[in-house]
């Protein structure tokens, strides 16, 4: 047993004095190798430290998918729906409605067909158009439209038979003209003036369209377009209602 306890102590004195010659030999490390020693922990300790807050990153973006999406869902993500669209109630476009005009009715309107004798003076009114202008001359010969309110002398005509039956006609001036004599309204194209008669002019023969008051007046085959702007040739069927409105006699100094 004494000899047990004696390895014993010896076995502990060699231990003790390799520690002794390892701390000599640490001690003993030159600046340069401590130093490059010290750098070499630090770079162990940098990639530690890195690698630690990579795993932390990624555990903050799973635990936000987890939480907003579901774990293992299949269904896409808001980054991969495709936007749907939005229609604005204002794209589509408005549609105005016409003004209604209601009908002017004149007591001085020639009664029965409408429809005036070669004696009568008249307004041709277009008694359903917003404004009612009318038919007049104009001081170059050519026809237009006026208010009622500054119509003169020269928006009244007479409308003379061409035939027994009165089928055609011309549209003549209630007042004679510079020349002392009644003018004829003749198409020009799409527009119309005032020219001395001519019963063989195809240009100058008038037409009725319709049964009763409101006419289409047809001219020279294109029909009357009167509005508050003035008159232009359309063709048949699109012309304005026109009333023959009585404004008193026609003064023909050659009767």
């Amino acid at each position: 047993m004494g000899e047990q306890r004696g390895e014993d102590e010896r076995g502990l004195d060699r231990n003790l004095a390799a520690l002794a010659d390892h701390g000599a030999r640490i001690g003993r490390l030159s600046g340069a190798e401590q130093a490059r020693h010290r750098g070499a922990q630090r770079r162990r300790n940098g990639r530690l430290a890195a690698a630690a807050s990579g795993l932390a990153v990624v555990a903050v973006f799973a635990g936000v998918y987890v939480t907003q999406f579901g774990q293992g869902s299949p269904e896409l993500t808001p980054a991969t729906e495709r936007p749907r669209p939005v229609v604005s109630a204002s794209a589509s476009p408005s549609t105005s409605p016409s003004p209604v005009v209601t009908p002017k009715v004149d007591p001085s309107a020639v009664p029965g067909d409408g429809v005036p004798n070669r004696d009568q003076a008249v307004w041709l009114q277009a008694t359903t158009t917003g404004g009612y202008p009318l038919l007049t001359v104009l001081p170059d010969g050519s026809l237009s439209a006026v208010a009622e309110q500054s119509a003169t002398t020269d928006a009244q005509f007479a409308l003379i038979p061409l035939t027994p039956e009165g089928q055609e006609y011309f549209l003549k001036t209630a007042q004679p003209g510079t020349s002392g004599e009644l003018g004829c309204a003749v198409r020009d194209g799409d527009r119309f003036t005032v020219t001395a008669c001519d019963g063989s002019r195809r240009e100058q023969r008038v037409v009725l369209r319709g049964t009763a008051a409101p006419y289409e007046v047809v001219l020279g085959g294109r029909a009357l377009k009167v509005t508050g702007t003035g008159v232009t040739g359309v063709p048949s069927g699109q012309g304005t209602g026109l009333t023959f409105i009585i404004r008193g006699e026609v003064h023909d100094p050659t009767r």
